[in-house]
Parts: structure tokens; C-alpha cells; sequence
């Protein structure tokens, strides 16, 4: 099913809740790196099958603040248990986390923006992320993955958000 233009499919593992929101909290907000595991390994199930996996980038505060990237902790581990090959392809290029903005501020997303060489011969790309609440980010992604050269670009998360009060 595709999801816009730019991101073919959005995947998740499960609903941000229960024992599924608590091992994302205690792997963003804990540094319980130990989680990964668990959650690379469920995500790894429902992959589908790629040429290249990256990661949607935390923002550089955030990085700092933990001492590593959830998303690239997550992309690595699944990458290696599907034995494809992961790329940092995307960076940020504001600092504001995605945690500290309101619902329009989500929408907006974060300002990503390549890094590396342009992708030759349009491959299929993994964007892997931990959570998704509007999945604005990883269509940001997949956008800005496609304007470099990526052919199909799929989205996948541990856990999404189900946003309440919306008709």
C-alpha cells in the first residue's frame, strides 16, 4: 500500500503501547541499549526485502544527550540479522527533537537532508525509526531519499502512535 509519492509502504511492528512503548521509552529515555535486540529482531520479522538500510537521524542534541542514535542502533541490528548493508543517508539539519514539538510542529517534521553520494541505480531503501506518530518523518525521508536517486523507499518502525481526538 503506498503511502504517498515518496514512501511506498509505512510498517509497524506494534501500537505505542504497553510492554512494545515501554521498551522504546526505556531505549530513548533510559539508554537501555539492551532493549535493541528485542526490538531489531521483531522489526527484522516484517522487513521486507531491500538493498540498502538507513535510519531516520535524532536530532544532534539528542544524540549527545544519549550518547548514541536509537534509529541507527536499530537500523544497524536489523541490517545485520537481514544481512543487508546500512548506510547513513540522512542527517539532520535543525536540532529541535521531535519529542518537544506540538502536533504542528510534528506535522512539519524535522529538516532532513542527504549525506553521501547520490544512490545509483535506484535501489530499494529501508528508513527504520523507533516510533512514528504522524509518520511525517518518514515521508520526509523517503522524499528526500528519492530525490537522491533511491527507487522504492520503505518505511518501518517499532512501534506507531495512534493519535486520539481527530474525527
Amino acid at each position: 500500500m503506498a503511502v504517498d509519492g515518496s514512501l511506498q509502504e509505512l510498517i509497524s511492528v506494534w501500537p505505542h503501547e504497553g510492554h512494545a512503548a515501554e521498551l522504546v521509552c526505556r531505549l530513548k529515555y533510559a539508554r537501555s541499549t539492551a532493549v535493541v535486540s528485542e526490538l531489531a529482531a521483531a522489526m527484522a520479522a516484517l522487513a521486507p526485502e531491500v538493498d540498502v538500510v538507513t535510519w531516520v537521524p535524532a536530532s544532534p542534541s539528542r544524540r549527545r544527550q544519549r550518547g548514541f542514535d536509537q534509529g541507527e542502533l536499530l537500523a544497524r541490528a536489523l541490517a545485520r540479522r537481514r544481512r543487508v548493508r546500512v548506510r547513513r543517508l540522512l542527517r539532520r539539519s535543525d536540532d529541535e527533537p521531535q519529542t518537544g514539538r506540538g502536533l504542528d510542529g510534528r506535522a512539519a517534521g524535522p529538516d532532513l537532508v542527504p549525506c553521501g553520494p547520490r544512490l545509483r541505480s535506484g535501489p530499494t531503501v529501508l528508513v527504520v525509526d523507533d516510533v512514528s506518530t504522524t509518520g511525517t518523518t518518514l515521508r520526509r525521508a523517503a522524499s528526500v531519499l528519492r530525490s537522491r536517486g533511491a527507487g522504492t523507499v520503505f518505511g518501518l518502525v517499532a512501534t506507531q502512535a495512534t493519535l486520539t481526538g481527530r474525527p
